[in-house]
């Protein structure tokens, strides 16, 4: 850098601070009402993947895009705005901050960055899918203005080794670093009036689809099937929710019901996301790069004796165990666009997982990368992941347009962070709500295939809604 080039905290190495034992809650009490945050929380370590929380307030910058259109925000106030393929775009944002400090790769998985989603319908774009009509009604009032990429770049962040329950904080010297340390000032749990369930019962204000025309898009579906138009597709029904707590209180309230590797809360205004989510999408370490798909779901027992009859049952059953492959042959194919030939493995075609309410079959994909791809070439091989789309995966989208009437938004997206060296973390944004004062829209889904019954998909999407509806109040019932 030289003298007369402006300060720009990613030019600086990271500076990491240790803090000694740190809790999770701390930090949630200590974001402020309506404070541009997030909390990346791993509650629950499966296969090594819920080691970190990760946390920050106030960013530095930003990058939003929606089909077409895209801006870019500095700390300063600054905004350059324009037209272009959106990837292209958030590539070129990433370039202006990237590094390649090898600090990313031996020690803190990750010291600053952007932090935030790409939505489903992002997809659109860049894989040739016509755009949906812009929603009227409760959906549209809540999804107007959400972007379709929504990343924030943070250079002070706090982490939390969920095993060892030590803190670091990590910032790169911008001034004034000493007085935000916002993390020391938490002063006990959140007096935010709105951090608590409203007197008033939680109920569902509108859905997607009714029993009936969920039942039936499961019947076309297979249909679609037999005709051999697709072999599997993800389907989706949503839900908007009132009144609904703040986005922390809501991640309180989720954390509880249903603990995850990949728990989120970003807040913002006018919208927030909180996701408990139990699916990585991507990981990237250095060269290295891998998928955890998950398809295949069960309800739990009642005990372990019965927790294992039912995971022995979800293992033989054939319709779970074909949905898991064809997807785990789509993902083979997604990394191989991006890896060196012949490195594409599938190091786990099936395990058992388990979570709150339900017992769940993953998949675990690994390859090496070709060359150094971008955030934006990644995704644009990969995304959305297969495991909620369908396969084949264009032709399962196009049908996913078809049947469900409301944009899927930050639901089966993703959330996560993406570092200066371009590592990367990202969750399927499953089990989550996108909040919009007092509302929020929560979908749930699952895949239908030829052997599907649709009442017992029904049944078999409620059983993954129960966790979450039922920390809110409302009752799920077959």
């Amino acid at each position: 850098m030289s003298a007369n080039e402006p300060f720009h905290p990613f030019h600086a190495a990271p500076r990491i601070e240790a803090l000694g034992p740190v809790e999770v809650e701390s930090l949630l009490a200590a974001i402020g009402p309506g404070q541009p945050s997030f909390l990346l929380e791993s509650g629950l370590d499966v296969a090594g993947t819920g080691r970190w929380h990760i946390a920050g307030v106030d960013p530095i910058g930003s990058f939003e895009a929606s089909r077409d259109r895209w801006q870019v925000r500095t700390a300063d106030g600054v905004i350059d705005s324009g037209r272009g393929d959106p990837l292209e775009q958030l590539d070129r944002w990433w370039r202006q901050w990237a590094t390649k400090d090898p600090v990313e790769v031996d020690s803190l998985p990750f010291v600053g960055g952007a932090v935030g989603w790409i939505g489903y319908e992002a997809a659109d774009r860049f894989l040739g899918l016509s755009p949906r009509q812009t929603p009227t009604g409760a959906i549209g009032a809540l999804l107007d203005g959400v972007p379709d990429l929504c990343w924030q770049l943070y250079d002070e962040v706090v982490l939390i080794d969920a095993i060892e329950q030590q803190g670091w904080s990590v910032h790169r010297g911008r001034a004034g670093w000493q007085d935000r340390q916002w993390w020391r000032h938490s002063g006990g749990t959140s007096s935010d009036p709105s951090d608590s369930i409203s007197s008033s019962p939680v109920r569902i204000v509108e859905s997607s689809l009714t029993d009936a025309q969920y039942l039936e898009a499961v019947t076309e579906i297979r249909h679609g099937i037999g005709l051999g138009e697709v072999y599997e597709v993800n389907l989706a029904r949503g839900w908007i929710v009132d009144p609904v707590p703040s986005p922390v209180a809501l991640h309180r309230l989720w954390r509880e019901a249903q603990p995850v590797p990949y728990g989120a809360m970003i807040q913002g205004d006018p919208f927030s996301v909180v996701s408990a989510s139990p699916e990585q999408f991507l990981s990237r370490r250095g060269r290295r790069i891998g998928t955890r798909p998950i398809k295949g779901t069960i309800a739990r027992g009642r005990d372990r004796d019965e927790d294992r009859q039912a995971a022995t049952a979800l293992l033989a059953d054939p319709k779970e165990r074909a949905e898991l492959a064809m997807i785990v042959d789509l993902e083979r194919n997604d990394l191989g666009r991006i890896c060196q030939p012949g490195t594409v493995e599938v190091v786990h075609p099936a395990q058992v997982e388990r979570y709150a309410s339900v017992l769940h079959t993953v998949a675990t994909v690994t390859g090496e990368l070709r060359g150094d791809p971008s955030p934006g070439e990644i995704l644009r091989a990969t995304f959305p992941g297969g495991s909620i789309t369908g396969a084949p995966k264009l032709a399962a989208m196009e049908r996913i347009r078809q049947l469900e009437p409301w944009p899927r938004s930050i639901y089966t997206g993703s959330i996560g962070w993406l570092a200066p060296t371009g590592d990367l973390e990202l969750s399927i944004a499953i089990r989550s709500a996108l909040l919009r004062g007092k509302r929020a829209l929560v979908p749930f889904g699952g895949a239908v295939t030829w052997d599907s019954k649709p009442q017992a998909e029904r049944v078999e999407l409620l059983d993954k809604a129960r966790a979450m509806f039922e920390a809110l109040g409302i009752t799920v019932a077959h």
